[in-house]
């Protein structure tokens, strides 16, 4: 028999031996203290912590991430007889990455992200504008114009939906956006969009219009962030720390029936 493979048995052999001397010591403790009942709901709070934290490690692993790092949300329809959209709720700008966050453990550790993402595209040729603006620039630039602002919205793990939009009249023509100096950051154009932009302090407002400002949008929109926590060295922790935490769980539970019966 090759030498390695005897080496390995023997391993495996002793380690099996070593927890079973352990469960037999573990056992031999409760039934001298009486204390199966106190073993048995330890175990079981810690079985249920375990998976608790496996589950949690296993969100943040998954495959929500684009390429660089952000979590996206998926792409939702806009659609709307006025000239522009707009919304100042950052929460919705973080896209999926906010779903997640609500109901992680694993991210409840990282720090809010700073760093968003907003991507849209307009049908055919149809050129989107997507810019960030100081909030007051904003409501000047569409006093007296027509546009919608999201005012509610609901999400799951992958979409955003049930926008709802609190319309704004107007009749006012206001100038091409791309022609405005007050953006924060914009990006413009046919095709495929893509507006990064790292949150500051302030109020501010997102605003999509069609490029020449012209009435009836409509777009693909999708929102995510990035955050500066490395998600998966803490995820890779959870899921760790909640295996031993079944493993153990599992371990009192057992030792802890046994000395009951015993």
């Amino acid at each position: 028999m090759d030498t390695a493979v005897l080496r390995a048995d023997n391993g495996v052999e002793g380690l099996s031996n070593g927890l079973r001397y352990l469960v037999a010591r573990i056992a031999e403790v409760i039934v001298m203290t009486g204390r199966s009942s106190t073993a048995i709901a330890l175990g079981a709070i810690g079985a249920l912590v375990g998976v608790v934290l496996i589950f949690s490690g296993m969100g943040p692993m998954g495959e929500y991430r684009d390429p660089d790092g952000y979590y996206m949300s998926d792409p939702f329809i806009v659609e709307r007889p006025s000239r522009a959209v707009v919304s100042d709720d950052i929460d919705l700008l973080r896209g999926r990455y906010e779903t997640l966050a609500e109901g992680s453990v694993v991210l409840g550790f990282a720090d809010e992200p700073d760093d968003v993402r907003v991507q849209g595209i307009a049908p055919g040729s149809n050129a989107l504008f997507l810019g960030i603006a100081p909030a007051a620039a904003a409501d000047d630039y569409l006093d007296g114009v027509a546009h919608d602002a999201i005012t509610d919205w609901n999400a799951d793990l992958a979409a955003i939906n049930e926008v709802e939009y609190t319309p704004h009249q107007g009749a006012a023509i206001p100038s091409p956006p791309g022609m405005e100096a007050f953006w924060e950051t914009s990006v413009a154009g046919p095709g495929p969009q893509t507006l990064d932009w790292a949150i500051e302090s302030g109020d501010w407002t997102l605003v999509v219009m069609n490029d020449d400002a012209s009435a009836g949008i409509t777009a693909e929109l999708a929102f995510g962030a990035a955050p500066s926590t490395d998600i998966q060295a803490i995820a890779r922790t959870s899921l760790a720390i909640g295996a031993a935490a079944v493993l153990f769980g599992g371990l009192l539970l057992y030792v802890g029936v046994s000395g009951r019966d015993e």
